[in-house]
């Protein structure tokens, strides 16, 4: 079971109306996306945070290892948008390769600040939607509001994929650090381009398990999630 999904179902707000809690993150969300401002940002990250962790009583290392992913890929995307290139040194802060300047302007900084400060606020909200709320609440929400049917049905099935595809990958990993495939850079390497490999092919098996599981149960293009 993915540790999202895990909180999702044993959190303190678990069995707390749903409804609520995805109109107070879709609130959030829309005052992040219209006001650009980094201190109210910062302050929905912080509300956000506080009642993941305190009020749905994740605990604390349990998040910061959720949340460790995506910000990781946050920080080398700020960094593309902070650091400029110049032949002349225009910087608040720069260091000269070359005949060229590489530094961080006044504007860039605020944008990177900007950036930062709204994707982290996004970012919390949407966890704390997704670590509060089992994921059959959440399609109950998305029926009720009326999405088409199509839209739910991908989104249950790439859920259902997530799984299968980190359930293989844990096992052919576990099998490679048997066989000391990870003992230094060459082998991991090796390792790596054969978890690739298998991992396709037994996603593909899996996938085509799925299909016949769903024949068998009658499956017409609708899952079916009670009210």
């Amino acid at each position: 079971m993915l540790l999202i999904d895990k909180y999702a179902y044993t959190n303190k707000l678990a069995d707390y109306n749903p409804m609520t809690k995805f109109i107070f993150v879709i609130g959030a969300l829309t005052i992040v996306i219209f006001f650009n401002n980094p201190y109210i940002n910062m302050s929905i990250f912080i509300i956000m945070s506080f009642l993941t962790i305190f009020v749905a009583n994740i605990p604390l290392n349990k998040y910061l290892k959720i949340m460790a992913m995506p910000i990781v890929f946050l920080m080398i995307s700020i960094i593309t948008i902070l650091l400029s290139i110049s032949p002349n040194d225009i910087f608040i802060s720069s260091v000269k390769i070359s005949n060229k300047y590489i530094g961080i302007t006044r504007e860039s900084l605020t944008e990177s600040i900007n950036t930062l400060s709204r994707v982290w606020a996004s970012i919390s909200s949407t966890f704390f939607l997704a670590l509060t709320t089992p994921l059959n609440n959440i399609i109950k929400i998305l029926k009720k509001l009326k999405l088409p049917n199509v839209l739910i049905e991908l989104l249950v099935l790439i859920y259902r994929f997530i799984f299968i595809v980190l359930d293989e990958s844990k096992d052919i990993i576990m099998a490679e650090g048997m066989k000391f495939g990870y003992n230094n850079m060459r082998n991991s390497f090796r390792s790596i381009a054969l978890l690739i490999k298998s991992l396709f092919i037994r996603v593909l098996l899996r996938y085509e398990d799925m299909i016949i599981s769903l024949d068998s149960k009658l499956y017409n293009g609708e899952f079916k999630i009670g009210d």
